[in-house]
């Protein structure tokens, strides 16, 4: 994604926002080590909001994982404040086979963990969902999908915005390209880079950025 030219400006955004995740929001894969949420920050301040962006994306873990650890960490970074905000995404763990070929995490217990966490974290802070990405193989992408609509539906109802990236970034060769290239799973940054943009032109994000300080 480009980045205006840096150039002298007043911020006219004061925000503190918590990527919460897995590998995906950790930009696993990514040769400049920004991943989506770093690229779309970077972009944003340049259009002048001034973004403060804690990554708490952890590789490997499921809803159940991050619905144990997400409120201290983000508390402990937004705690008294009033400039604070939740981005949430994850799911891709949860459907991926075990050892025995289920997924990792039963279908309802993902449901039940990102339920808990929605309502945490819209009753204090600002929070939106991006839902989990495919990875352009037919059998983890079904299941992936399956659990994305839920995912939505779940967000419907807790008044939480929702952005699915399932059927974009399938049919972007930059990410499945990129996936396949790597190791199966992540893309490379111009595969986040088609991510970033997907959020950054998102209404839900860009009414973020028009909050007022």
């Amino acid at each position: 994604m480009p980045v205006p030219s840096p150039k002298a400006r007043a911020y006219h955004a004061r925000m503190r926002l918590c990527f919460i995740g897995d590998s995906y929001v950790t930009g696993t894969g990514d040769e400049t080590c920004q991943g989506w949420a770093g690229r779309l920050c970077a972009c944003e301040r340049q259009a002048g909001h001034d973004l403060t962006l804690y990554n708490l994306g952890v590789r490997g873990q499921t809803s159940h994982d991050i619905a144990l650890r997400w409120q201290a960490e983000a508390q402990a970074r937004l705690h008294g404040r009033d400039d604070g905000g939740i981005v949430l995404s994850f799911g891709a763990n949860d459907v991926m086979p075990d050892a025995a070929g289920q997924p990792r995490l039963a279908h309802a217990d993902s449901l039940h963990a990102t339920e808990r966490i929605l309502h945490q974290a819209r009753s204090r802070w600002p929070t939106l969902m991006i839902g989990p990405p495919p990875v352009g193989r037919p059998g983890p992408d079904q299941r992936t999908r399956v659990l994305e609509q839920a995912m939505a539906a779940s967000c419907s109802r807790a008044g939480v915005p929702f952005l699915s990236v399932w059927a974009p970034l399938l049919g972007s060769a930059p990410w499945c390209g990129g996936i396949a290239r790597g190791d199966g799973l992540h893309p490379g940054g111009a595969g986040y880079d088609v991510l970033a943009r997907l959020v950054r032109d998102w209404p839900a994000w860009r009414d973020l950025m028009a909050a007022p300080p």
